[in-house]
């Protein structure tokens, strides 16, 4: 049986050759009811995320998300049954095709970019890619740091979100 910092160090060489590989995945077509649902749940209730009439009030061109609505999920999967989740309850697609396999991950912080509205009926996809990965070493053992880069673009290309993301894996 593999040791922590042995599952760590492995997984470290794995992700390191991710470094720089772009997924690109279309997440779908949002919906006003999606940002209504998504407002009412981190107690945002502004009008321009609720209603079509107060957003083009407020110079939008249609109802728009709310800022972290894009970038608040792991993924836009249906989600996976159980018994596929990783041990520590996310799924296996988050981080495209970076393996860490048998370690935890937790979320270490983001640094958003807005470009665009995102609006009522915006087709959306993400492009992913692995813009670093440091092993630390520490009195609790191994870990990894992962620096991600996720952009949101719509169906033309048009830049929406940009997000500098970390996560710690052990």
């Amino acid at each position: 049986m593999k040791t922590q910092s042995e599952a760590v160090e492995k997984s470290y060489a794995a992700a390191r050759a991710s470094i720089g590989k772009r997924h690109r995945t279309l997440l779908g077509t949002v919906t006003e009811k999606e940002f209504q649902r998504f407002a009412y749940a981190i107690g945002d209730q502004n009008d321009v995320y609720l209603d079509a009439e107060a957003a083009r009030a407020a110079g939008h061109q249609q109802t728009v998300a709310p800022p972290l609505f894009l970038t608040s999920l792991m993924t836009w999967e249906p989600g996976p049954p159980e018994n596929s989740l990783r041990p520590d309850g996310a799924g296996r697609t988050e981080l495209g095709e970076v393996p860490l396999e048998g370690l935890r991950l937790m979320g270490a912080g983001q640094d958003l970019e807005f470009h665009a509205d995102v609006i009522d009926g915006l087709e959306v996809w993400m492009e992913l890619s692995v813009d670093d990965v440091q092993l630390k070493s520490g009195p609790s053992g191994s870990l990894l740091l992962l620096h991600l880069l996720r952009r949101y673009f719509d169906g033309d290309e048009r830049l929406l979100v940009t997000c500098r993301e970390t996560f710690i894996a052990r």
